[in-house]
């Protein structure tokens, strides 16, 4: 969660146009990239609160500060519930992914795949910050260990 305000942080003082400029990889955009985070994350989050299988929301976010107020506290809301389930971290998680799928896997594991998940497209949102000209932040995990 720290990454990813470091970088809506960063992409908020880009020019606009940036935040829709396509520059490739698998979403396009800086606003696809983080559009599919913020989607994630409220299925996970679903998920963890005992619903298998959530409908997005026809959320208005065509712009970052619309997905920023719908993302943080998202963000807030997961650490909650991961603090909660500390204690509990072979808790099983049922879902079912939007292929219609039906998994059942421990929080810890679940965890784990988010924070991967995370990790991977921030990184490409990295390659798409240096192909639009800017530096990217630095979000590797020791930094946050040291703040």
């Amino acid at each position: 969660m720290w990454a990813n305000r470091l970088i809506t942080d960063q992409v908020q003082s880009f020019p606009n146009e940036l935040f829709d400029k396509h520059v490739g990889g698998s979403f396009g955009t800086l606003k696809g990239v983080i559009n599919h985070l913020l989607d994630s994350d409220f299925l996970w989050l679903n998920r963890w609160k005992g619903i298998p299988l959530a409908d997005i929301p026809a959320w208005k976010r065509d712009t970052l500060p619309e997905i920023v107020k719908i993302w943080s506290p998202m963000q807030d809301e997961m650490v909650s519930i991961a603090e909660a389930l500390e204690n509990e971290p072979t808790k099983p998680i049922n879902f079912i992914t939007r292929k219609g799928i039906p998994y059942t896997m421990p929080f810890e594991d679940i965890a784990i795949h988010v924070a991967n998940h995370g990790t991977y497209h921030r990184g490409q949102l990295t390659n798409m910050i240096r192909d639009l000209g800017q530096n990217p932040v630095s979000t590797d995990y020791f930094i946050f260990c040291n703040q």
